[in-house]
């Protein structure tokens, strides 16, 4: 539905409120399973795709990924650290920082990672390299984030080789325990259309979209409820925020939106979404909202939009008649 047909449908609706007054929401995602494998187009795969950690000051802690090989040739690979930062997109996929770059040097990942020979992994094999992070005694407490990926190197001879066409890696969050500030504040609450904000829906199943703003210094996963009343205060449907395993993460310094679908139902009249989020497990960190929308099916508002013009005409010729009353006639 364009823009322009929306707008008039809208100005439609407000002048129909006043009459039924008077009349009575390229790389692995950061909130993937820990247990899931990451792959590409010639069928490389990575385990974990995610790790998360909290690793104290001065300790260490090894990771071990398996890359596995499909191929009937024998690959020559290199080990590449990368930091990533969350990506503008707002849909939690992070972005790769690629030439030696860091998100904040006060934070920096390739710095904790001990550097890694490049791997040979025999053909229908798999490989498991050892990734060790280390955590100076002097280190900064925060957030940590980074990627780790395994893309072609140099073969030994130039016969009997074969390279992944593109880097595979998995995603790292370390958390190094301090005085750390968790805080997010609500940006937007409202209900969407195919992804998109709108506080008027004449077709298909609403979203409720939810778009939070970390302002702190680590990572966190919201979780909560939420509630949509119909406008006779009666709960049509309610669902747990972020309800995945594990959820899913907002980096500090970024935005991120949550689309929700709603439950496939005869929408129809206005509704209420109520959201409780927390933050913090067992903390008073809360953030309550509500946002309102109106389910309006087409064939209702274009019936709607008749009476409209209808009641206008009928006000308009009494009005008319009024000020240009007929002449009377001479007997």
């Amino acid at each position: 539905m364009g823009k322009q047909t929306k707008a008039i449908l809208n100005n439609i609706l407000a002048v129909s409120g006043v009459v039924v007054a008077i009349s009575g929401i390229a790389v692995m995602p950061v909130s993937a399973a820990a247990t899931q494998s990451s792959s590409i187009a010639n069928g490389f795969q990575i385990s974990p795709v995610s790790t998360e950690l909290t690793i104290d000051k001065g300790q260490s802690q090894v990771v071990d990924l398996s890359i596995y090989n499909p191929t009937n040739d024998i690959s020559y690979d290199q080990i590449i650290v990368n930091d990533f930062i969350a990506s503008n997109e707002e849909n939690g996929t992070p972005r790769i920082l690629l030439n030696g770059q860091v998100s904040d040097p006060r934070h920096n990942f390739i710095a904790l990672v001990t550097p890694v020979p490049n791997v040979t992994i025999q053909p229908k094999s798999n490989y498991t390299i050892p990734i060790t992070i280390k955590i100076p005694a002097n280190a900064n407490s925060g957030g940590y984030y980074g990627a780790i990926r395994i893309a072609p190197a140099s073969a030994p001879s130039k016969t009997g080789n074969v390279g992944l066409t593109a880097s595979v890696g998995s995603i790292f969050l370390i958390t190094v325990p301090g005085n750390l500030i968790e805080k997010l504040n609500l940006v937007q609450l409202s209900a969407a259309e195919n992804g998109s904000s709108s506080s008027l829906i004449f077709s298909g199943t609403p979203q409720v979209l939810t778009r939070l703003d970390n302002v702190g210094d680590i990572h966190v996963q919201p979780f909560g409820s939420v509630n949509v009343t119909n406008m006779f205060g009666k709960i049509v449907a309610n669902y747990q925020f972020n309800d995945i395993s594990p959820r899913a993460n907002i980096l500090p310094n970024s935005i991120r939106k949550f689309v929700d679908n709603l439950p496939k139902k005869s929408w129809w009249g206005h509704y209420t979404i109520e959201e409780n989020i927390a933050y913090t497990s067992g903390s008073s960190n809360l953030i309550t909202a509500k946002a309102g929308f109106w389910y309006m099916p087409i064939w209702f508002v274009i019936a709607l939009a008749v009476v409209v013009i209808l009641i206008v005409t009928i006000i308009y010729r009494i009005v008319l008649h009024f000020r240009h009353p007929s002449p009377r006639r001479r007997r």
